[in-house]
């Protein structure tokens, strides 16, 4: 007999290593409590006329998503604000449009200052 003789599945039980696919899991859903506490936010910062313009779902759910406060409207617009210069991922359209900026804190206490595009998307101003 060979040493090197070859080893079939039956013999060793199938050694192949197959990764167990991962559990499909809901996305963390952002609470009726934070909704309606974003939705007082941005209530009152339309009174006090610093929005411009009507923020989308997307930028709500973004804003309560981080529990985010001082919301005002941002334009997009490299002549006026601070807008980075690779627009990635589509977000080049954006321009001259408002955005929805406001403050929140990060896991480890950092202060954030967001800007969040129509889809809930953005960058951080403080972070750039």
């Amino acid at each position: 007999m060979s040493e090197h003789r070859s080893t079939t599945g039956s013999e060793l039980g199938c050694l192949a290593l197959e990764v167990p696919p991962a559990p499909r899991r809901r996305p963390k859903r952002t609470g009726i409590r934070q909704l309606a506490r974003t939705a007082g936010r941005l209530s009152k910062a339309r009174a006090e006329g610093h929005l411009a313009h009507r923020p989308t779902v997307g930028q709500v759910r973004a804003m309560a998503w981080l529990d985010g406060r001082e919301p005002c409207s941002y334009l997009l617009d490299p002549e006026q604000n601070f807008v980075p210069e690779p627009m990635e991922f589509g977000y080049e359209r954006e321009l001259g449009r408002h955005a929805l900026c406001f403050t929140c804190r990060d896991d480890f206490g950092r202060l954030m200052e967001m800007v969040v595009m129509r889809d809930g998307g953005g960058f951080d101003l403080l972070g750039c």
